[in-house]
């Protein structure tokens, strides 16, 4: 179903990755509804397309490149960094899938939250430079965290 790998990459390289997600000048888009599913206009998060529509669509999709290498990645469908905000309550974002085919997707986790990742019944614990493997067109869910400020990953979806 899914598959949990701890301490992913080299620590300098991971470090690299996080420290420009966490910095006041990276860009981060406004997107309403956390999923397609969802319409709420007071549920958002932020997001930053590395690469959409067939092409690079970022400055900092190169900071990837060593990444897309290490999963053995021949083809990418879509890069797309996520940020979602603390919340007072936990709240469990609808189960969706990413595309309606047969593909490999990760997530990389840039920083430690109680924010978890649904796979049916089970779920995967952001921690900082954890990676985990799974099946994005069978059905997922995010959720928002309570103990930090923000939760941050980066989903890829790939062959």
């Amino acid at each position: 179903m899914f598959k949990v790998v701890d301490n992913f990459l080299e620590k300098e390289y991971f470090n690299e990755i996080q420290k420009t997600m966490l910095e006041g000048n990276f860009p981060w888009y406004h997107s309403y509804g956390i999923t397609k599913e969802e319409t709420k206009k007071d549920n958002f998060y932020f997001v930053h397309n590395f690469y959409r529509d067939f092409s690079p669509s970022s400055n900092y999709f190169n900071l990837l490149k060593n990444f897309l290498d290490k999963i053995e990645c021949k083809s990418i469908i879509g890069i797309k960094g996520n940020t979602y905000f603390k919340t007072n309550k936990k709240e469990i974002h609808a189960s969706h899938i990413d595309y309606p085919f047969k593909h490999k997707g990760c997530l990389l986790y840039i920083n430690d939250n109680n924010g978890l990742t649904y796979f049916g019944k089970k779920s995967v614990k952001p921690k900082a430079n954890r990676v985990v493997f799974f099946d994005p067109s069978k059905d997922h869910a995010s959720s928002s965290c309570t103990d930090k400020n923000r939760r941050i990953n980066i989903n890829f979806n790939y062959f």
